[in-house]
């Protein structure tokens, strides 16, 4: 695709509180198989990745290697990396990894994607490397076609949004490495916490790309997503 190397960071160090389960829900089995395996799986299959970082809680190292990594001979290289108290520590604990390998003097693409967000299909993460290095940022979404209702503490409506230019954020979201870099290093120089990846390049004041995701695209937060995941396998 380009001479660049691909790296992935798949982020799994969250606690799943709103699965309500004592399981993880990254290691939850969806058909049989965790649900971070199965994420692993896609990207270890992509002929335009190189390698991945996976991100994981303390203390889990151990865990990974025997439940995630030995059981489904993952070909990839694959690199654990402690996650941190909050998402945004967690990525920038693998992209220090990642910045480490390429000696800071290097470019190359970097995608971040949730560890429990197992259904993207191969023609986002290929259209989503194309585009970074076209625009250096780039996420998929999808529009939002239902009425969004912005609401007060007391879930009384405040107003109805126009949702004509709304989407909902996706992963994987893909960046050139010292772009990043640059946006995570200005976050903590200005205290600056985003709720995704690509709000911190956007803080930085680079413009982000939009390609076009996918509603299967789902994120595995709750136990109605798991009988939604199951679901799905069964019909692909």
């Amino acid at each position: 695709m380009d001479e660049l190397r691909h790296f992935v960071i798949i982020v799994a160090a969250g606690k799943g509180l709103r699965m309500g389960h004592n399981t993880k829900k990254q290691y939850l089995h969806l058909a049989g198989m965790p649900v971070l395996a199965r994420t692993v799986m896609v990207f270890d299959q992509c002929e335009h990745i190189h390698e991945i970082i996976l991100v994981i809680p303390k203390d889990d190292g151990g865990y990974c290697k025997t439940h995630i990594i030995d059981p489904y001979g993952f070909k990839k290289k694959i690199h654990l990396v402690e996650g941190g108290e909050e998402r945004q520590h967690s990525v920038l604990s693998g992209l220090k990894l990642i910045r480490d390998k390429m000696n800071r003097d290097k470019e190359a693409i970097v995608m971040i994607h949730d560890g429990v967000r197992p259904f993207v299909n191969q023609n986002i993460i290929k259209d989503c490397i194309l585009t970074a290095i076209e625009y250096g940022a780039c996420i998929p979404a999808v529009k939002i076609t239902d009425t969004v209702k912005e609401v007060l503490p007391d879930l009384v409506i405040q107003k109805t949004l126009n949702r004509e230019n709304l989407y909902k954020a996706q992963t994987p979201q893909t960046f050139k490495l010292g772009l990043l870099l640059r946006a995570f290093e200005y976050a903590v120089k200005t205290s600056f916490q985003g709720t995704d990846d690509a709000s911190l390049v956007e803080h930085l004041g680079h413009k982000v790309a939009i390609i076009k995701g996918s509603k299967l695209n789902i994120k595995i937060t709750t136990p109605e997503d798991l009988v939604l995941g199951e679901h799905l396998l069964l019909v692909s």
